[in-house]
C-alpha cells in the first residue's frame, strides 16, 4: 500500500514538473505584460538597457509609452554593440535608427504567416518573413514576445541599421564618375508653387509670392523616384567607357536641335542623349546579384544586359539594389523600338468649312486593340480637311511608315458610294497651340515629305513629288487578316528621316468631297543604317 502512493506521490509531482515547464515555456514566448507599456518592459528588462538609454538621450521615451498599438523589434545590448559611432553620432541619426525598430501595427512571427514589406516610423520598407523569422534581413529571436497594453515586442540580435534609399545613395555615397556626376548635375532649386503665399501684385499687374524654393532632379521627376521607399528598383551605374560608349553609340539618335544643321551635338543634344541613356537603366523590382536575369528590361521596355562578373561594387539600399558596371552594351535595336499609334487615339479633327466631322470607333474582332476608328463628314457634301493623331517620342533617325486601314463601306461610312474609290493620305504635320489655354490654333501644311527610294526597303507606292495626288494611297482591302497576321494588311507608304528627336504629329487626310478617313493603326519601324 505504502510502495503504491509513493507511486502516486511521485506521477503527481512528475506531472506537476512538466506542467510547471511548459507554463514557463508558454510565458516565455507570450510574455504577457498586458498592463505595462513598451517602455515599461524596456526599462524593466536589463538586456535592452543600451537601446532604452539611446531612445531617452533623444526625447522618445514618449513614444513607446503613448497609447496605441506599435510593433517594436527591441535591439538586445549584444545587438547594440555593433553599431558604429557613425550612425549614431548626432540626434538626427538617433531619432532615426529607433524609428527604424518600430511601426504601427502588432506583428508576431508566432501567428504571421505571409511574407511582407512592412513601413517603419522611419520611412524605411523593410522586408518582413515571419517563417524564416526575419525583418529586414536579421533574424528575430522567436522564443521571446512580448504582449503589452500598446503593443508587441519582438528581439533581435542585429541592428536594424537605416540604409541610404537609392537617391541618397547616389547623391551622398556612390563612387564619383562622370554618369553620377551627370545624375546629380540634374538637380537644381526649383520654384514651388503649392506653398508659396501670394503676398500682392505687381506694376503690371502680375502676382507677387513669399517664394518657396525646393530642390527637384529631373531624373526622379521624369523617369523614376529612387528617393520613393514605396516602390523597389535596381539601378545601374555605368563606368566612364561605358557612358562614352553609349554616348558614341547614339549621338545621332537623340538629338534635339536639328542634326542636319550641326554637325556635332549641340549641349542641348548631350543633355538629351545623356538622359536617354540613364532612362533605360533603372528597373522595377528588387534584383540581386545572383538569381537574376542576364537580361532586364527598363520602364521603357528597352532590354539592357546584365553582366554580373563586370558589376564593380553594388549597395543593397532600402528600396532596392546599386550595382556600378564596367560592361553595359545596350543594342540599338534593343533601345529604339518600333512605335504603334493606335488610331482611336486620335486627339483633333478640322475641315475647312462649317460643319461638325463625327469620329466613329467600330469594333473589330481583328482590329488592334479591339476597335479602328473612321472620321466621317456631317454632311456628305463637305470636304473633310482631316484627323490628327500625336504621336510618342521618335529618336532622329530614318523610320518606315507602314498603315493598317480597311475599307468596307466605300467612299463615306454615314453615306456609302460603290462607286468611288477611298483614297486618304498620311502626313506629318506641326501643330500652334495657345500660350494660355493649350488648345491647337493652327495646323501646318504636310512638313516631311516621305521617301520611297529602296535604299531601305521597297514601298508599296511611288509618290511623285511634283504631283501631289500621287500621295493619296488607295484602300481597297475590306476585312481584317486575324492579329497575328496584322503585317500582311499593312501598306508601306515609305520613310521618313526625322532631323530631330521629338513627338510627332501626323494628320490623315481625304483625297475629295463627301470621303472619309479610316485606321487601325500606324507603326513607324527605326532603320538602322
Amino acid at each position: 500500500m505504502e510502495k503504491n502512493r509513493l507511486i502516486i506521490l511521485f506521477l503527481v509531482s512528475l506531472l506537476l514538473g512538466t506542467c510547471t515547464d511548459a507554463w514557463e515555456e508558454h510565458t516565455r514566448i507570450n510574455d504577457n505584460v498586458s498592463q505595462e507599456t513598451i517602455l515599461d518592459y524596456l526599462e524593466a528588462h536589463s538586456e535592452f538597457s543600451q537601446f532604452t538609454g539611446l531612445l531617452k538621450s533623444v526625447g522618445m521615451e514618449g513614444n513607446f509609452s503613448y497609447p496605441g498599438l506599435f510593433t517594436l523589434y527591441a535591439p538586445t545590448n549584444s545587438a547594440m554593440e555593433k553599431v558604429s559611432a557613425g550612425m549614431i553620432d548626432s540626434d538626427e541619426k538617433k531619432k532615426l535608427f529607433v524609428r527604424n525598430h518600430y511601426l504601427n501595427g502588432v506583428y508576431s512571427v508566432s501567428s504571421d504567416k505571409e511574407k511582407m514589406f512592412l513601413t517603419m516610423k522611419s520611412g524605411k520598407v523593410l522586408e518582413y518573413d515571419p517563417l524564416n523569422k526575419t525583418i529586414g534581413g536579421m533574424g528575430i529571436d522567436a522564443s521571446i514576445e512580448a504582449v503589452v497594453s500598446n503593443g508587441n515586442i519582438q528581439v533581435i540580435d542585429e541592428p536594424l541599421v537605416p540604409k541610404f534609399h537609392i537617391w541618397d545613395f547616389i547623391e551622398l555615397e556612390a563612387p564619383r564618375n562622370e554618369f553620377v556626376r551627370f545624375l546629380n548635375s540634374l538637380t537644381s532649386q526649383v520654384f514651388d508653387t503649392q506653398n508659396s503665399v501670394q503676398t500682392g501684385i505687381d506694376s503690371q499687374n502680375r502676382p507677387v509670392y513669399d517664394t518657396v524654393w525646393v530642390k527637384q532632379n529631373l531624373f526622379l521627376k521624369n523617369i523614376a523616384d529612387l528617393s520613393s521607399e514605396d516602390s523597389l528598383f535596381t539601378m545601374l551605374l555605368i563606368s566612364d567607357d561605358v557612358f562614352m560608349d553609349q554616348f558614341a553609340k547614339f549621338e545621332r539618335s537623340y538629338r534635339v536641335d536639328d542634326k542636319i544643321s550641326n554637325a556635332i551635338p549641340t549641349q542641348r543634344d548631350s543633355m538629351n542623349i545623356k538622359m536617354m541613356i540613364a532612362r533605360d537603366l533603372v528597373f522595377r523590382g528588387k534584383h540581386p546579384l545572383q538569381g537574376s536575369p542576364d537580361t532586364l528590361v527598363s520602364y521603357f521596355g528597352v532590354k539592357v544586359p546584365f553582366v554580373k562578373p563586370a558589376v564593380t561594387s553594388s549597395y543593397q539600399a532600402s528600396n532596392g539594389y546599386v550595382y556600378t558596371v564596367s560592361d553595359c552594351n545596350v543594342k540599338r535595336e534593343h533601345k529604339i523600338l518600333p512605335i504603334l499609334m493606335e488610331a482611336e487615339d486620335w486627339i483633333y479633327s478640322y475641315r475647312g468649312t462649317s460643319g461638325t466631322p463625327h469620329p466613329y470607333f467600330r469594333e473589330r474582332e481583328n482590329a488592334s486593340g479591339g476597335s479602328d476608328f473612321i472620321l466621317d463628314n456631317s454632311h456628305g457634301s463637305q470636304k473633310l480637311t482631316g484627323a490628327l493623331f500625336k504621336g510618342p517620342l521618335v529618336s532622329s533617325i530614318k523610320y518606315r511608315v507602314k498603315i493598317r486601314a480597311i475599307n468596307d463601306f466605300r467612299k463615306s461610312y454615314r453615306v456609302p458610294d460603290e462607286s468611288v474609290e477611298l483614297r486618304q493620305f498620311l502626313g506629318q504635320v506641326s501643330i500652334t497651340r495657345n500660350p494660355v489655354t493649350n488648345m491647337i490654333t493652327n495646323i501646318s501644311s504636310v512638313t516631311n515629305a516621305f521617301r520611297t527610294d529602296t535604299l531601305y526597303g521597297r514601298p508599296d507606292f511611288f509618290y511623285d513629288p511634283a504631283d501631289v495626288n500621287t500621295y493619296y494611297v488607295p484602300i481597297t482591302k475590306t476585312r481584317y487578316a486575324p492579329l497575328e497576321n496584322a503585317a500582311d494588311d499593312e501598306l508601306d507608304l515609305g520613310y521618313y528621316d526625322f532631323s530631330r528627336s521629338d513627338s510627332v504629329f501626323f494628320r490623315l487626310v481625304p483625297f475629295a468631297g463627301g470621303m472619309a478617313v479610316t485606321a487601325d493603326y500606324f507603326r513607324l519601324v527605326p532603320i538602322f543604317e
